[in-house]
């Protein structure tokens, strides 16, 4: 008896994003990192998305790092690559973006939460984060 390939359930569409520290850095080994973690998952790669961390003045209320208290890395909503994965998956294009570590989205753990539950909540979607580290300090 033949097996009917049509009944298998399409893998998921995802993301890969990266964030960058420094114009002159390239997001090809987080890329390469997040890819791997995909194919092992089963998922479905849409596009390969990156932004460069650009400082930028706001309160946090995060205690002063090697930035400083005023100076943090523009927020994931305000950075084009940010966006352009909020846009793939409100379109319905993925299901999910897939990072190296939460960092990418945001060091800040209010604005990483407020992520998360946006693509959530609001459109069933899913970041999966490849390393879970420590270091809740780094300034994004």
């Amino acid at each position: 008896m033949a097996v009917n390939r049509t009944d298998r359930p399409r893998p998921l569409r995802v993301v890969i994003y990266a964030l960058v520290i420094g114009t002159g850095q390239r997001p090809d080994a987080d890329w390469d990192t997040a890819e791997a973690e995909a194919a092992l998952r089963g998922y479905a790669i849409h596009a390969r998305l990156h932004d460069v961390a650009t400082p930028a003045q706001r309160r946090t209320d995060a205690p002063a790092g090697p930035v400083g208290r005023l100076c943090a890395y523009t927020p994931p909503g305000q950075r084009p690559g940010w966006s352009e994965v909020r846009r793939q998956i409100q379109g319905g294009y993925a299901e999910g973006v897939v990072v190296v570590t939460r960092h990418d989205v945001s060091s800040d753990p209010a604005e990483y939460a407020a992520e998360i539950q946006h693509l959530g909540h609001q459109h069933q979607a899913f970041v999966h984060v490849v390393t879970h580290e420590a270091q809740d300090d780094a300034p994004t």
